[in-house]
């Protein structure tokens, strides 16, 4: 049975990992041709140091049998129209073989307790239009569209 816990820094060599597997995994086809995987990588383990750095962030963790099988992060930031409180769903990730077994969902909702607990009302969750296992797992929890990132390469 899967369980559902805060992260802590014995967490950090597990999830380095797990970030840069999360981070290869949410490019484009076309970003993998031009980004070389050691890059993401690096990319994804500073953005994890940098979130949870900061003053308001959180970071979950699913296991199973004690070892680390899954991870959400967040951060608390002010909403750029209303300034309103609003939760940033910054990485979900599910390693491959604990997919589809309710591990992402087991995350969030422990992730929506939490969020009730320190009452904050809104979250905000962006990923890349390609990105349709994310973009399905979103809708089915209640996640609605409210808008488009345009990119324009010149």
């Amino acid at each position: 049975m899967y369980q559902f816990r805060t992260g802590h820094p014995g967490d950090l060599p597990w999830l380095y990992e797990a970030v840069a597997a999360g981070a290869w995994e949410s490019l484009d086809p076309q970003q993998r041709l031009r980004l070389p995987p050691a890059t993401v990588a690096q990319r994804g383990r500073l953005q994890l140091r940098q979130v949870l750095s900061g003053p308001a962030s959180a970071l979950f963790v699913a296991q199973l049998n004690q070892q680390p099988v899954g991870y959400l992060l967040l951060a608390v930031a002010p909403d750029g129209s209303t300034e309103e409180p609003t939760v940033l769903l910054i990485d979900l990730w599910v390693h491959p073989l604990h997919r589809r077994r309710g591990v992402g969902s087991g995350l969030l909702a422990t992730a929506e307790r939490w969020m009730a607990a320190v009452r904050l009302r809104k979250v905000k969750l962006w990923t890349g239009l390609h990105n349709r296992p994310v973009i399905e797992f979103a809708v089915r929890r209640g996640f609605a569209p409210a808008g488009l990132i345009g990119v324009k390469d010149l």
